[in-house]
């Protein structure tokens, strides 16, 4: 190994190249889980000497060291997130929300019709909450985020339909190793909510999965995002993960 390739892998960041352009200036993260005193101080010279603007850090919840030093070394909590799993044994017997709701693949007219939705759907999440970054690329963050699943062939947008109109949508990830399932980005029209929609496309997602041999469904959920929480508690779903999720911003 090159004196070069050993540099790479002990670092203790990495860029975030998609961020960064779309943000307009460099976005890294860190790759631990934890902080040390000295740890910080290798992270601020590795930013400071890349011009990195903005940090993210995700944090375990556990530990009280990283949680100290990550408050006295100006990372600031910008989401919690909740990670919860559940098995497909007997969820698709639970009650599946109203039978007017049916779900397709996207058509060329749902993608634009998904993204308008994404470009106000998800203004609760870490990008808005902190501040710093400005809303209108936040707006266009989302948007992007559908348009991607457009052309990637492992991604597939989902949209709940009711009475031919789209009420919504659930972007499938690339199901994992060991045929797991994850919604990365799912959203009900404000028109539309608090009406069981959104139990009923979590369902289809379900059966779509299940089709394609998912056996394992993992929620992602923001503390925030309390109505999702609810929900997946409803299905039986476990806590299996929490996530503290943090931001570090370097030159004013």
């Amino acid at each position: 190994m090159s004196a070069d390739a050993g540099a790479t892998a002990a670092a203790p960041c990495e860029l975030l190249e998609w961020d960064s352009e779309h943000f307009g200036f460099p976005i890294a993260r860190v790759l631990a889980d934890t902080l040390t005193e000295s740890s910080v101080q290798e992270i601020d010279a590795w930013c400071l000497d890349r011009g990195i603007r903005c940090l993210y850090f995700v944090a375990t919840p556990d530990d009280s060291e990283t949680s100290r030093l990550a408050a006295a070394h100006g990372f600031q909590v910008v989401d919690v997130r909740i990670i919860t799993r559940r098995s497909y044994e007997g969820l698709l017997d639970l009650d599946h929300g109203p039978e007017e709701v049916k779900l397709r693949e996207a058509t060329d007219t749902d993608f634009e019709y998904a993204r308008r939705l994404a470009a106000r759907a998800h203004r609760s999440t870490r990008f808005y909450f902190d501040g710093r970054f400005p809303r209108d690329l936040c707006d266009a963050l989302y948007e992007a985020w559908v348009e991607r699943s457009a052309r990637d062939p492992e991604r597939r947008l989902l949209i709940p339909v009711v009475d031919g109109e789209p009420v919504g949508y659930y972007l499938l990830a690339p199901i994992g190793s060991g045929g797991e399932g994850h919604g990365e980005l799912v959203a009900i029209d404000e028109r539309h909510r608090r009406k069981g929609y959104a139990r009923a496309m979590y369902f289809g997602a379900y059966r779509y999965c299940a089709d394609r041999g998912v056996r394992t469904q993992r929620g992602v959920d923001s503390y925030r995002n309390v109505t999702a929480i609810r929900l997946h508690e409803k299905l039986g779903f476990l806590v299996d993960e929490v996530e503290v999720w943090h931001h570090k911003w370097y030159g004013g």
